[in-house]
């Protein structure tokens, strides 16, 4: 017999969720109770708020699928998630249809991975040497790199206190690569917007800028988080010679009109 209940605190949600790194490293104490979790013949469920990686408040449901399925038929649970203002929905690729049939989301969404490391990157990055902390006056070039180069980035630069964005530039000065670093509800820098302009790609700018970001914030927090788009296996195996493992790999689907509109040019 399984029991639903409430969750008020950002430990009992860790507790719950098996220690999850997402819940450790993404959510932490920015955890805005109630969650809900359930235990179920040894396996189980949680259900939380998070926010995007642009800041957009939604839920995400951890676990496995029997104990997920018997969390979401909880009419507590659903009340919860749809008198919230819950503008996405992420879940486990994995179990996408048990979430589905209980809270049916009909709007736009995506597959994507979520990637952690403590673990400092190697010494020897090639180009890491290249990148410089951009200022918010250059907010309009990195945006205008974004809207071409990364046309699905969920990145904003200088669009919310605490954010850091770096770039590369060229012989010219023009601004050729970025990324960004934003801290996470528990604090953790979490990366996006890393972007190579099409000109200058196949030089390991990416990577350098995914370096130096990693470095600053394994240095001065003890770990780093980042999203990718499933389908971008060349990123995937940037992350990976950097030393990210995936925490995650979920699946997301957006209320209609909720999710922001792409990087444009300004």
């Amino acid at each position: 017999m399984s029991e639903v209940r409430p969750i008020g605190t950002f430990e009992e949600l860790l507790e719950a969720s098996g220690h999850h790194p997402v819940v450790e490293l993404d959510v932490g104490r920015g955890f805005a109770p109630p969650g809900w979790a359930v235990a179920l013949d040894g396996t189980g469920a949680v259900a939380f708020p998070r926010r995007s990686d642009h800041g957009v408040p939604g839920a995400s449901v951890l676990g496995d699928g029997p104990a997920i399925d018997a969390l979401l038929a909880d009419p507590w649970v659903r009340s919860w998630f749809a008198a919230g203002d819950f503008r996405h929905l992420s879940r486990p690729r994995e179990h996408h249809d048990v979430v589905d049939r209980h809270l049916p989301i009909d709007g736009p969404g995506g597959d994507w991975d979520w990637l952690w490391t403590r673990d400092l990157p190697p010494t020897d990055v090639p180009g890491e040497d290249r990148v410089v902390v951009l200022d918010p006056a250059e907010a309009p070039e990195a945006r205008a790199l974004l809207a071409v180069a990364s046309p699905r980035t969920h990145g904003q630069p200088f669009a919310r206190p605490g954010q850091l964005w770096v770039g590369v530039r060229d012989d010219a000065g023009a601004l050729v690569a970025c990324g960004g670093s934003e801290p996470s509800g528990a604090g953790t820098p979490t990366l996006a917007g890393i972007a190579v302009a099409t000109t200058a790609r196949r030089q390991g700018l990416g990577a350098a800028v995914t370096a130096a970001l990693t470095r600053r914030a394994v240095t001065a927090t003890g770990a780093c988080a980042l999203g990718m788009f499933a389908d971008n296996d060349d990123a995937r195996r940037v992350y990976r010679r950097l030393g990210y493992r995936t925490g995650m790999q979920w699946r997301s689907r957006w209320r209609a009109g909720a999710l922001p509109p792409p990087p444009t040019p300004s």
